[in-house]
């Protein structure tokens, strides 16, 4: 029962991390729309100046914006929620297992996220680790991402009552 109720723990603190992260990103849109400008403008690129992707239009910045709050929103709701179905469902494993699925969906949002858009399109993309103020949500978006891969990874070992005798 204890691993079952770790699982849940585990996946209702990244669906709050995730949460706090869009909250704090919608609290904050002008720096965050700065923010995407400036890391996708191609500025102050000096190690690699050459950078293949174009520099976006503003509306494309706004979609981007969009698109990575949704996912951050969608991780978190879906963690949340499963989180509370796992708890609900601990002793019954049909129940604990739709939880977990749940999860799942909500891990693989995050993943899309932090690994998929800052690490690929920002990071390797538009070379966001170049400038300084890039470097931090860089190197950032690779532990948040560890952490949800780390969550899959949990959810997916076996449980105590898999090994216990009768």
């Amino acid at each position: 029962m204890i691993d079952r109720l770790l699982k849940a723990l585990f996946a209702l603190i990244l669906g709050a991390m995730a949460l706090l992260y869009v909250v704090h990103n919608i609290a904050n849109i002008e720096a965050a729309q700065a923010f995407f400008t400036y890391v996708t403008s191609h500025a102050d690129q000096k190690a690699y100046p050459v950078t293949l992707l174009p520099v976006p239009p503003p509306a494309l910045v706004v979609v981007a914006m969009i698109v990575v709050f949704a996912l951050e929103a969608a991780a978190g709701v879906l963690l949340l929620w499963a989180g509370a179905q796992m708890i609900a469902g601990r002793k019954d494993a049909t129940a604990f297992a739709g939880g977990v699925r749940i999860a799942k969906i909500g891990i693989a949002c995050a993943v899309a996220n932090w690994w998929g858009l800052f690490q690929a399109l920002a990071g390797a993309g538009y070379q966001m680790w170049q400038i300084e103020a890039g470097r931090d949500p860089f190197y950032s978006s690779w532990i948040f991402g560890a952490s949800y891969v780390l969550l899959l990874i949990v959810l997916n070992q076996r449980g105590e009552e898999a090994t216990s005798a009768p």
